[in-house]
């Protein structure tokens, strides 16, 4: 299982709230639960770079892969694709309906986790929908939405690991985490007034507004008990310094995983009875109304703060903080079951759509604008070329060595080599997007030389190459005033010289791969169907990409894995970009560059819903460079 995590806020290090936190050590637990996670998250902007949050960045360093990106809802559905989720979990954050929508978007399954009840963040509504799988982090915020919306939540507390929090030694101070009058910054202010004898900490989380800061830090330094911090990534070392913790919230807390590590550590808690916080306090510390008097909080602060009068506060918040910690395993493995379990109805229902939508198409009644189609016999394909009633099967031969031109680089049985244009020897695989071809019919366009046949053979596959008649073999650009006559001469005795090649590697190393002719524009009924399609840097030679890929995946049982030529400068929309220019007439077998989102919505369309995107380079000897490229695998849910 593969678990993509969304949200248009920041993650570590960028802010250290409890959202990021909590999505941090849930990703660590999976990981050790033997599944992935990965991260897509929004950037937070230094106002002092101009160029801050221009492009998207990943990283690994917090253990698991980290996508940062200015635009996360419009980037969702290719790092979906480019790390091949299985499902994505959309998290509480500022337009939330936004995101939604974007991984509806993808086909994938989509889970909502909600860590909080603001209703203002979701920039919409919500409604109960088999297409989502509701998670809420505590039972408070599950019967909100509840309440709010209907919704039923399946409750996913969040994970604690105890080792990052963990202290082996207790200090003397109120800890306060947090300085956002949401948070009960006031009332922390009151306190330290009240309780002069008493030393406080606050340590900051979500990003302090600069004025907010020395607001407030003007007004502790006046106090003289108020020590302040920035955010620390080493909470252990906090709490090893701390006796209790105060969290007097005004907000309706929808969790406060700061109360479950501080109990790990034997702190009690003394806090607002708001949102889930007296469940979450127990019988581990006190709480108060936010509206109680000063006086009052004073009094429960200086009992908790007390060793000797909050001894039974502190074994409590002790054992409950390791029980929490202890349900690690369970709580992922809970997740994971949802989310399994979600995949598969959400595949279900598309498939019983999908029949549902065919057995409509064939009991409505022909349209009035449909002819019926002329015989195959008389038939014209989309080349302009008569269509034969069949594929023609091309028998093996034996060519010379000196008749062949070799596109791909070889290294022959007895150690010759044969120089090629290309050079995939030890990348093929990555070529192919690591797919597992093993016991799969596999149907090969545009073979050149037979690299990628030999090694999809080799592991494991039956495989079938096609090449169009040699009447038809290649869609040129038509620039004006040029030979097109005399190009197609040279270049049919070039393909003629790659076809040899293919077959002399054929009969070396003895493969079984078959040959077809046919139009790959029109394909017979007679081709296929196979398991998979393989096009590898074929479109990009095409007048009409579309079209070619449309009549491969119509022979295509489960699989279409496309690779071509990766301009990173194009961006994440589905675009193509036409490549030949006046003055440029070398380009005159090469229309498109593509981007990899163009094969992943047209794939979707075609009914291969779920699709990955994977990157790699290729070996350019004849020009001494390599090529970036990606390869798109897009796969037909249920077949």
């Amino acid at each position: 299982m593969r678990v993509l995590f969304v949200s248009s806020d920041p993650h570590l290090p960028q802010i250290t709230g409890g959202l990021q936190t909590t999505t941090h050590d849930l990703c660590l637990a999976i990981r050790d639960m033997g599944a992935e996670a990965a991260v897509l998250c929004g950037q937070a902007l230094d106002p002092k770079d101009a160029g801050a949050g221009s492009a998207t960045t990943s990283d690994e360093r917090l253990g698991y892969l980290v996508m940062r990106s200015p635009r996360p809802a419009q980037d969702l559905a290719m790092a979906a694709a480019a790390w091949a989720a299985d499902a994505i979990v959309v998290q509480s954050g500022s337009g939330l309906a936004t995101m939604v929508l974007a991984s509806l978007d993808t086909g994938r399954a989509t889970a909502l986790y909600l860590h909080n009840v603001e209703i203002s963040q979701l920039g919409g509504n919500l409604a109960p929908d088999p297409s989502f799988l509701f998670l809420a982090n505590s039972s408070f915020t599950a019967q909100r939405w509840q309440a709010l919306y209907g919704i039923h939540c399946e409750v996913i507390a969040p994970i604690v690991q105890g080792q990052s929090y963990l202290a082996d030694s207790t200090g003397d101070k109120v800890l306060f985490v947090n300085p956002h009058p949401m948070k009960g910054v006031e009332r922390l202010f009151e306190l330290a007034a009240a309780c002069p004898e008493l030393p406080f900490l606050v340590m900051e989380s979500w990003n302090v507004a600069p004025q907010w800061r020395t607001h407030c830090l003007q007004r502790a330094n006046r106090l003289g008990n108020v020590e302040w911090r920035s955010p620390s990534t080493n909470m252990r070392k906090v709490y090893g310094q701390s006796r209790v913790l105060l969290m007097p919230s005004v907000w309706e807390e929808s969790f406060g995983r700061t109360v479950v590590e501080a109990q790990l550590n034997g702190l009690p808690v003394l806090a607002s009875q708001r949102g889930a916080l007296p469940d979450l306090v127990g019988a581990g510390g006190a709480t108060l109304s936010p509206d109680a008097p000063v006086h009052e909080w004073a009094a429960a602060l200086r009992r908790l703060y007390d060793p000797l009068t909050s001894e039974a506060e502190r074994l409590a918040a002790r054992r409950q903080g390791a029980a929490h910690v202890a349900g690690t395993q369970a709580t992922v493995a809970k997740l994971l079951g949802l989310l399994s379990l979600h995949v598969s109805a959400v595949q279900d229902r598309r498939e019983s759509e999908q029949q549902a939508e065919q057995e409509r198409q064939e009991r409505a009644p022909a349209r009035r604008d449909q002819q019926p189609a002329p015989s195959t016999s008389a038939a014209v394909t989309a080349t302009g070329l008569p269509g034969p009633t069949s594929a023609r099967e091309i028998a093996p031969r034996q060519p010379r060595l000196e008749d062949c031109t070799f596109y791909h680089w070889y290294t022959l049985p007895d150690g010759r080599e044969m120089p090629g244009i290309y050079d995939m020897r030890g990348q093929a695989s990555k070529y192919l997007g690591d797919f597992d071809f093993d016991g799969r019919t596999v149907l090969e366009v545009g073979p050149a030389s037979g690299f990628l046949s030999l090694h999809m053979e080799a592991a494991g596959a039956e495989v079938t190459c096609l090449e169009p008649p040699m009447s038809h073999l290649w869609d040129i650009v038509p620039f004006d005033g040029f030979d097109t006559a005399a190009w197609r001469r040279q270049h049919v005795r070039n393909i003629e010289g790659v076809r040899n090649s293919f077959w002399y590697a054929h009969h070396t190393f003895g493969s079984r791969v078959r040959m077809i002719e046919a139009d790959p524009y029109d394909l017979p009924e007679d081709v296929g169907p196979y398991d998979v399609s393989v096009l590898a840097a074929v479109l990009l030679h095409t007048r009409r990409p579309f079209d070619m890929l449309q009549s491969v995946a119509e022979r295509t049982r489960k699989t279409v894995i496309v690779t071509e030529v990766h301009d990173p400068t194009l961006g994440h929309l589905p675009l193509q970009q036409l490549r030949p220019r006046k003055g440029a007439e070398e380009q005159v077998d090469t229309w498109w560059t593509f981007t990899p989102q163009y094969f992943v919505s047209a794939l979707a369309l075609l009914g291969f819903t779920q699709a990955q995107v994977s990157y790699h380079r290729l070996s350019y000897p004849s020009e001494k460079r390599e090529l970036p490229m990606f390869t798109v695998i897009g796969e037909r849910p249920g077949a």
